[in-house]
């Protein structure tokens, strides 16, 4: 029957799905690791004497202490790293698009990299800021452009081409860090 015929692949499933789980219990960050940013790696050090995460630029300083304390301290860091990067791009590609959003937030959805709300209201995940800043920009003209379609209508993707004609490309590099990103434990 149908089960039988899937069983190898459902098995398959599972076993992925119990993999990325384990190196999700396994995610930690702390001295000599790396942390993403903007599709960059970044050598992570800890420090005495910082009390908060800091990026530099070139490196993330954390305060010393296991990765279960520093983790919330870090998702703070990244949301404001965040707010700034995306805010800085929605008033730039605003222009282009021809739109003007109600409001921009950056918030903690797990589901999707962002939103346009029926009032135009635009909403990021702080996760975006992990992304390269070609797929941070899909994004961002894909949330723009639901201002003027509130849907995903031939319509709607000849207005994110003409802003990207090549938001396909832009696509699969989101799709790469979601993959990533089911191994770590954010």
């Amino acid at each position: 029957g149908f089960l039988a015929e899937k069983e190898p692949w459902i098995r398959d499933h599972l076993e992925q799905r119990k993999r990325e789980l384990l190196k999700q219990t396994k995610f930690s960050v702390g001295d000599g690791s790396a942390l993403l940013y903007l599709g960059q790696e970044y050598p992570v050090y800890l420090s005495s004497e910082h009390k908060s995460p800091f990026f530099d630029g070139k490196r993330f300083l954390l305060p010393q202490k296991d990765f279960s304390e520093n983790k919330p301290l870090i998702i703070g860091l990244y949301k404001s790293l965040a707010k700034g990067c995306i805010g800085e791009k929605v008033r730039f590609y605003s222009k282009l698009v021809g739109v003007t959003p109600s409001a921009v937030k950056v918030g903690s959805a797990n589901t999707r990299w962002g939103s346009c709300s029926g009032k135009n209201s635009l909403n990021f995940t702080w996760k975006l800021i992990l992304a390269s800043e070609a797929a941070v920009d899909y994004v961002v003209v894909h949330e723009l452009c639901h201002i003027l379609q509130h849907n995903h209508s031939a319509r709607f993707w000849q207005e994110v081409g003409r802003v990207l004609p090549d938001y396909k490309e832009r696509e699969k590099l989101l799709r790469q860090l979601q993959k990533r990103l089911v191994m770590e434990d954010w």
